[in-house]
């Protein structure tokens, strides 16, 4: 997925529908803190993986990244996994090896806005950290 001007490194609602599960923006709030943080270990731990052609870190690392990015919004991130993936599964090493740029890219990005989103996600999040649902999401039963 290439992105375009005017799409965002990372999608903001993602981070607002995961506080709205959890009940609290506190923990969605360090959820992302967590997730850029370990931006550039991850990276590592997938080239590291697939440059030694082993499926098996490859895939643990690529899939923590992926199913993170998608918690997060960080869409792009998330599909470029998803591509990834594809590539471990069917052993497609050189591919993922040249794919890794692309995700580098992406990662990079997400970075960069993480501190900007945060501070927003903290103001917008922390300012409803308490109260119930919003109007369109069903309550607890």
């Amino acid at each position: 997925m290439s992105e375009g001007p005017g799409i965002p490194a990372l999608e903001p609602c993602r981070l607002q529908a995961l506080a709205e599960e959890l009940g609290d923006s506190r923990p969605a709030l360090r959820f992302l803190s967590t997730y850029l943080s370990m931006l550039p270990g991850r990276i590592l731990r997938i080239s590291n993986g697939l440059c030694h052609h082993d499926a098996d870190a490859s895939m643990d690392a690529i899939l923590s990244l992926k199913i993170s990015s998608a918690m997060v919004g960080a869409l792009e991130t998330e599909d470029q996994c998803r591509a990834i993936e594809t590539m471990i599964r069917e052993d497609h090493f050189d591919s993922a090896v040249q794919a890794l740029p692309a995700l580098q890219n992406s990662t990079d990005r997400c970075f960069a806005a993480g501190p900007q989103l945060l501070g927003k996600a903290q103001e917008s999040l922390c300012s409803s950290a308490r109260l119930p649902k919003q109007a369109g999401f069903p309550k607890p039963a």
